[in-house]
């Protein structure tokens, strides 16, 4: 689990990047219920859908930190204005 866990991480570096490129914001609210809502989906134990639910909302917000972190501050958005 740690290993893959690096590895989003890794990933997250990337995807920071390419937001910053591109001016958009690091956190999408709709996009990102919208995965839970597939994560909870997919739960072959519906009981454990909340605690899933939990683990990606803790993933999704340390990889934004860590997107925020690559950007260089701490906004939510990053604009090429």
């Amino acid at each position: 689990m740690q290993s893959l866990f690096e590895r989003r991480l890794g990933v997250s570096r990337k995807i920071g990047a390419y937001k910053a490129s591109r001016g958009m914001p690091i956190f999408d609210a709709g996009r990102e219920e919208e995965m839970i809502g597939t994560f909870r989906k997919r739960a072959a134990d519906p009981e454990a859908a909340d605690g899933i639910e939990k683990l990606y909302r803790t993933i999704f917000e340390i990889s934004r930190d860590l997107q925020k972190e690559v950007v260089g501050n701490g906004s939510d958005s990053i604009r090429s204005d």
